[in-house]
């Protein structure tokens, strides 16, 4: 999982250019992503890292969670997530 909306602010055109390849499923912020990102921001966490810990984070459909692929792999630490820099 990308965090693409941080991404995007540093490197325009990314997202649109990952949300064209047929392989990328981009996951929706819905209720219970809003409600997990209130309760991040409460606890410190900065807005945009929300998404990430949401989606990432086991769930029914992914009991052991999810892999987060980010160049800030310290940022995520004590959130829930395997946060993976690429060059680890």
């Amino acid at each position: 999982m990308l965090l693409l909306t941080a991404g995007d602010v540093e490197w325009p055109g990314l997202l649109g250019y990952i949300k064209g390849l047929r392989f990328i499923h981009l996951e929706a912020f819905d209720t219970d992503a809003a409600v997990t990102a209130t309760e991040l921001l409460r606890s410190g966490h900065s807005w945009a890292a929300v998404h990430s810990i949401h989606a990432t984070r086991p769930c029914a459909a992914h009991p052991i969670g999810r892999f987060l692929l980010t160049l800030t792999s310290k940022a995520y630490a004590g959130a829930g997530v395997q946060a993976v820099h690429p060059g680890q």
